[in-house]
């Protein structure tokens, strides 16, 4: 069994299903639902947030309308590209970077409270090239900011001697030592594991969510499972965070952008030849996990809110991983899965508090960050919800309501 199915056995036991937990309020609380904070959305980002806030003491219950982790989180690689990634704005490289330290930081204390292992591993990133030409043009689409990054050069003879799996018709690669990767669905069974140790309540398979709200903010959530009444609200939804926020009036787009990944396995004998370190390529990754799996991926195809695996896709997948990593050809394919990721029109996440609505919290778009941006933004909404305002915590840009702005000013 795989770590991350022995992580997804184990917090099992964790949870109470709805029916369950119904059960218990019945009988001890007699319908009084209440609690300071509601997240609803139980992906890595949502658990995070639970998992920040009955970390600082408070009282929390998170929703999830199916399953914990069962959606995007489900489907990411768990790679922490703070240095190999391109993001936006320079706000977004910040973020990315504290987070990594975070996740780091955090991974004793989920691994005690929770059981749970997250697999996180630093074995650091190659970036391959074919040629001189290629390579430079690599740098010089990146910013300035990101040149400055923690990177090493390997020559053809370096990388052979640190990375003799890789082809060799590779003319160099840059390496990152701090970049790092683990599995994304035990982190996120981690976090609500380890926030409900601490006294969170953690709740799956609630359905028809909808946000109660007047004029002095917002009042309740209302659920399959009765009302919930609350101080705050976070909407941690992924792709129905906008629809959930069309109740009261506020417009945070959504786009689904699917992505596919394949999972392979080196035998014993063929040890020499699996890679050691992720490749993180200009059309494929190449990601070796905890379990002993390696991850290639990920298609990506705007538009598309599928589930499919199409052989297309994983086809092109593995000829470029090959490519790269010749001994590829030789592994067992162990099962390919996809899922779709939360963006944005303007490419940041929806992350901060509704003005216009006291008490209502967004956090999601994260599109293919969500598993490196999960503990700072777990970190930024606790914050924000102590008393923190977003320009004092210099997150303004990702406000929620900030494509509205836009349009007014236009």
């Amino acid at each position: 069994m795989s770590g991350e199915a022995r992580g997804r056995r184990r917090s099992g036991r964790l949870y109470r299903n709805a029916a369950a937990f119904t059960a218990q309020l019945r009988g001890e609380l007699r319908g009084k639902l209440h609690a300071e904070t509601i997240v609803v959305g139980g992906g890595v980002i949502g658990c995070a947030i639970a998992y920040e806030l009955a970390s600082r003491g408070k009282e929390v219950i998170l929703i999830e309308r199916a399953r914990i982790a069962g959606e995007t989180s489900s489907a990411a690689a768990g790679m922490l590209a703070a240095d190999s990634e391109t993001f936006h704005t320079t706000l977004m490289s910040k973020l990315a970077y504290e987070s990594r330290t975070r996740l780091h930081q955090q991974k004793e204390q989920l691994q005690r409270l929770s059981g749970i292992e997250i697999g996180l591993q630093q074995n650091g990133f190659i970036t391959p090239f074919r040629n001189e030409d290629e390579m430079k043009r690599y740098c010089n689409t990146r910013r300035s900011t990101d040149l400055l990054t923690e990177q090493m050069w390997w020559d053809h003879s370096n990388l052979q001697r640190e990375a003799p799996w890789i082809s060799k018709e590779t003319f160099g690669a840059l390496y990152r030592a701090s970049e790092s990767e683990l599995l994304p669905v035990n982190l996120a069974h981690a976090y609500a594991g380890a926030a409900q140790t601490m006294g969170a309540k953690v709740i799956e398979g609630v359905q028809n969510v909808s946000l109660s709200a007047d004029s002095s903010g917002i009042q309740a959530v209302e659920t399959s499972i009765g009302r919930l009444t609350c101080k705050h609200v976070v909407v941690a939804a992924g792709l129905q965070g906008g629809e959930i926020l069309k109740q009261v009036g506020l417009h945070l787009p959504t786009l689904p952008v699917k992505g596919e990944i394949a999972a392979i396995q080196y035998a014993k004998h063929d040890a020499d030849y699996r890679p050691d370190k992720t490749v993180y390529a200009d059309n494929v990754y190449i990601v070796p996990k905890a379990n002993g799996e390696v991850w290639i991926g990920a298609t990506s195809l705007p538009g598309h809110s599928d589930r499919d695996v199409t052989v297309e896709g994983i086809q092109k997948l593995l000829a470029s991983a090959a490519n790269w990593v010749p001994g590829i050809q030789q592994a067992q394919f162990i099962r390919a899965w996809a899922g779709v990721r939360p963006s944005t029109p303007d490419g940041l996440p929806y992350l901060g508090a509704c003005k216009s609505i006291p008490g209502l919290y967004t956090a999601f778009g994260h599109y293919r960050n969500g598993i490196l941006l999960s503990a700072i933004t777990g970190s930024l909404m606790a914050d924000l919800m102590d008393g923190h305002s977003s320009e004092e915590l210099g997150i303004d840009e990702l406000s929620p309501e900030r494509l509205s702005r836009k349009e007014i000013m236009q």
